[in-house]
C-alpha cells in the first residue's frame, strides 16, 4: 500500500479556493501551494516534519514537497483556510528577479527541506490573500492578471518577512551543479528546441545517468517534464490572452500548430479551441 500519492491536476494555471477540509493525506505535486488560516487550527506534515497552523498563519509548500493537512486534536473553532495553487513558471517573472524567486521559492536542500511558515500579527497578508481569492472567483475584466500580480506580491511579502533575500542554497558538488539547476534552465528555455541528450552534456553526464537521476529526483522523465512545462505555458496563453494558435505554438516550443493541437488534445482530452471556449466568460 502506498503511503503517499502524486497529485498534479489543475484545470487552469491557478487553483484558488477557501475550504474547511482537514483531511488532505500525504501527497506531492509540481506546483507551489499556499495555505492561509482564517480561523481554527490544523496540523501539517511536510517531509516528516510537523507543525501546527492557527489563525493568521501562512504556509508555503515548495514544488515536489511531500505534505499533508489534518485535524488538530485541541482545536475548538471552525476551521477555514484559503488554498492558492500555482505554477511559478506561469507568473512571468522578469529575468532580473528570476534567480531570486527560484532561490527563495523553488530551490532547497535536504537540511532545509521544510515548508515556509509566517506567523502574522497584523492583517496585511490576510487582506492580500482575500484579494487573490476574490479576484479569482470574480468575472471582472483581466481578473487572472490581477491574481497573477497579487501572487507575486504575496511572494515578495513572504520573502521580506522571512529575510529570504540572501538565501542561496548551498552548491552541490561541481560535477552535479548544473543538474540541480536544470529545472530552472528548462523553464527559461522551454520555447527553444531542447534535447535530453544535450541537457545531459551540459550536466557533464551520460544520457543514461542523467535520465535515471532526473526520474529519481523529479518523478518523471526529462522529456515528460519539458512537455509538462510547455503545456502549462500554452494553457496560460490560451486562457489569459487572445493570441492565435499559431503564435501560442511558436511561443511555447512546439514544431507547428498541428503538433501543438495534437499534443494538447492528448494532454487535456480537448483541443485548444475547445479549451478556450470552455473557459470563455
Amino acid at each position: 500500500m502506498e503511503l503517499f500519492e502524486y497529485i498534479d491536476i489543475m484545470n487552469q494555471p491557478y487553483d484558488i479556493f477557501k475550504t474547511d477540509s482537514v483531511d488532505s493525506p500525504l501527497h506531492w505535486h509540481y506546483y507551489s501551494e499556499v495555505l492561509y488560516i482564517h480561523s481554527g487550527t490544523v496540523d501539517i506534515c511536510c517531509n516528516n516534519k510537523n507543525a501546527t497552523l492557527s489563525k493568521g498563519d501562512l504556509c508555503y509548500f515548495y514544488p515536489l514537497q511531500l505534505h499533508s493537512v489534518s485535524a488538530n486534536e485541541n482545536n475548538t473553532d471552525d476551521v477555514n483556510y484559503s488554498v492558492i495553487k500555482f505554477n511559478v513558471q506561469t507568473l512571468n517573472i522578469p529575468k532580473a528577479y528570476l534567480q531570486s524567486i527560484y532561490n527563495s521559492f523553488v530551490h532547497r536542500t535536504s537540511e532545509e527541506d521544510f515548508c515556509l511558515i509566517i506567523h502574522e500579527d497584523g492583517d496585511a497578508i490576510e487582506t492580500l490573500v482575500d484579494s487573490i481569492v476574490n479576484e479569482y472567483e470574480s468575472n471582472e475584466w483581466m481578473n487572472i492578471l490581477a491574481v497573477q500580480s497579487n501572487i507575486l506580491f504575496l511572494l515578495i511579502q513572504v520573502a521580506r518577512q522571512l529575510n529570504l533575500n540572501d538565501r542561496v542554497p548551498p552548491k552541490p558538488s561541481e560535477n552535479t551543479l548544473s543538474f540541480y539547476h536544470i529545472l530552472e534552465f528548462i523553464d527559461a528555455h522551454c520555447t527553444e528546441p531542447l534535447e535530453v541528450n544535450e541537457l545531459a552534456k551540459q550536466c557533464n553526464m551520460s544520457y543514461s545517468h542523467f535520465a535515471r537521476l532526473f526520474r529519481e529526483n523529479y518523478g518523471r522523465s526529462c522529456k515528460e517534464y519539458i512537455q509538462y512545462i510547455r503545456m502549462n505555458k500554452a494553457q496560460d496563453l490560451l486562457l489569459n490572452s487572445e493570441f492565435d494558435l499559431d503564435y501560442i505554438a511558436q511561443e511555447t516550443g512546439f514544431y507547428d500548430c498541428s503538433h501543438f493541437i495534437r499534443q494538447y488534445k492528448k494532454w487535456r482530452g480537448i483541443t485548444p479551441k475547445q479549451e478556450r471556449l470552455k473557459h470563455a466568460k
